[in-house]
């Protein structure tokens, strides 16, 4: 049931602090009820972070990408001002009121840093006369000490009108810095998930 998917990234500018620089993130755990038949309808995608900025950015390459596969999808914060901060049956309640058929909700759970020795190495480096004999050095480097940071996140989608969870997937992303970029890289694995789980086209 679980699928993993690992993607490379490069260093980009620093932006927020889930998704970043030369991460990778994989599909830890990924749920979806069978009875559901797909794809979803009108959606709206909330993205639940400290920070208005990420929110709004999250959410709006979340919304971009779902446009692309044919999907009237809305991001959260064009209907819940940053400054609201109802409880869920509120906005769910809203949503309905305003025709949504889905939603789309991205959490943070955790995030941990592992530190990690990485221990020297020794190799040959020929000379410059080394046809003269084989003469050659060897060069050493040393060892150091390195930090691995997570970020775990849960991204779900309910069913609006039979308030019901049909979709649900945990996330690993390994992060070494600060990127907006690393959001279309994550948003990416969802979207390519999502299709081949037939919750979107």
């Amino acid at each position: 049931m679980g699928h993993r998917v690992r993607i490379p990234c490069f260093l980009m500018t620093a932006f927020t602090f889930l998704f970043t620089a030369c991460a990778t993130t994989t599909l830890t755990t990924v749920w979806k009820d069978e009875t559901y038949r797909g794809p979803v309808g009108k959606i709206a995608v909330i993205g639940i972070f400290r920070t208005p900025a990420i929110r709004n950015v999250y959410e709006d390459e979340f919304v971009r990408r779902l446009r692309t596969h044919g999907l009237d999808a809305v991001a959260n914060y064009t209907i819940v001002p940053a400054d609201e901060r109802p409880d869920k049956n509120v906005v769910a309640a809203k949503l309905k009121a305003e025709g949504f058929d889905d939603v789309l909700v991205t959490r943070l759970v955790d995030k941990k840093t592992v530190q990690a020795y990485i221990p020297g190495q020794a190799y040959i480096v020929p000379g410059y006369y080394h046809t003269w004999g084989g003469y050659s050095q060897y060069v050493y480097t040393p060892g150091y000490m390195v930090e691995d940071t997570y970020a775990y996140a849960e991204t779900n989608i309910y069913d609006l009108k039979k308030d019901r969870l049909i979709w649900t997937a945990r996330s690993e992303t390994e992060i070494s810095g600060l990127n907006e970029g690393l959001i279309k890289s994550f948003v990416t694995v969802m979207v390519d998930r999502l299709a081949a789980d037939a919750i979107i086209k």
